[in-house]
């Protein structure tokens, strides 16, 4: 994402999308009520019918859509800004695509959505290839900001040990397959590196083959321990962090890992830790907390009560000098926010649990 042009006091912020994870982000900060205005088509009735003609228009934002792992934004709203020589009026969708521009105004700029857009803008982009492989299962996945994107998956069905001839040919034939699966995965996704995760010595052998390829030339190959092969193993890897250099512009590693840091502290010692709502707000207003988690759906609740509650937790949090954690609801640590109540925190010293 790039800004592109940036008045804060009348609330007004141009940005480019460059990336996918860049569309995450706007849905993640633009709220209703806010306005946005982009270049779109209108179909307008004419003397001989009607035509659909290129425009910028402006939109009082009631509702927007985003499905994971596509290319485009949906946001609908009240027409409140039009070209003058064509009068629109009603509602509209505008559909934010890879290389739109928009401009977004709010009344109010909350300090976590500057921060996060601020973020996306500064983040150098890694696209990193994920393979986990064991003698049963492979997975090819890529890694995105909200999560991780599974694009192959199957079994490797070999023979059986007994059939020990036949089963060296076979896998010799499945992994030189996978090699070059991979290898054109990553020259479609642009990806420098590929991270090869699994047990024992199905990664090496996979590596080795990768290797041999002259159009792997240029592919930086990351090797990681994992228990088993296909998505679980693409998901230990994650976890394990070895490669968080590789990743580290990638918001699922981090949260992965700080929501293992919070577990490891609620089962050491509890009162580091509070989660839910309520404790979290205590926790706030004591000064005590470190590190806050909050799920990114709180801040969009449909309840408007409990999202100003958490939009007041935010700032407050930020105010006291908190590092502050929006989760993606859409993969694993995002899942174990939500069972902990959407909320949770990391304290500076320890509070009495009522």
């Amino acid at each position: 994402m790039k800004i592109l042009a940036w008045n804060s006091q009348l609330g007004r912020m141009r940005v480019r999308v460059d990336t996918q994870d860049d569309l995450w982000t706007l849905y993640n900060i633009i709220e209703k009520g806010d306005f946005v205005y982009a270049r779109t088509t209108r179909e307008l009735k004419t003397s001989t019918g009607s035509k659909r003609k290129p425009m910028v228009l402006g939109v009082r934002v009631e509702w927007l859509e985003f499905q994971p792992f596509t290319t485009r934004l949906r946001i609908h709203g009240v027409v409140i800004a039009h070209p003058k020589e064509h009068e629109v009026t009603g509602h509209h969708t505008l559909n934010i695509d890879l290389g739109s521009d928009l401009t977004i105004q709010k009344e109010r700029w909350p300090q976590h959505a500057v921060k996060r857009i601020e973020e996306a803008c500064s983040r150098s982009r890694l696209p990193v290839v994920l393979v986990g492989i064991d003698d049963e299962d492979v997975a090819v996945a890529k890694l995105m900001d909200y999560g991780v994107q599974t694009l192959a998956e199957y079994r490797l069905s070999l023979p059986g040990k007994r059939e020990a001839d036949k089963r060296r040919e076979v896998l010799a034939k499945r992994v030189a397959d996978l090699a070059k699966l991979v290898v054109e995965v990553a020259g479609r996704e642009g990806a420098k590196y590929v991270v090869v995760a699994g047990p024992a010595f199905w990664k090496n052998y996979l590596v080795e083959a990768i290797s041999k390829l002259p159009q792997a030339r240029d592919l930086k190959i990351v090797v990681e321990d994992a228990s088993s092969g296909g998505v679980k193993g693409v998901r230990e890897a994650l976890k394990r962090g070895a490669f968080l250099k590789a990743l580290r512009d990638y918001g699922v590693v981090e949260e992965g890992l700080l929501m293992d840091e919070l577990l490891k502290t609620i089962s050491k010692d509890e009162r580091m830790a509070a989660y839910g709502l309520e404790q979290v707000e205590e926790a706030v207003e004591a000064g005590a907390v470190e590190k806050l988690f909050v799920l990114d759906a709180l801040l969009r609740s449909t309840d408007l009560e409990e999202r100003r509650r958490v939009e007041k937790l935010v700032r407050k949090a930020e105010r006291l000098g908190a590092y502050v954690r929006i989760f993606s609801s859409v993969d694993d640590p995002g899942y174990q926010l939500k069972s902990l109540g959407g909320v949770a925190a990391l304290l500076r010293y320890p509070l009495q649990k009522t």
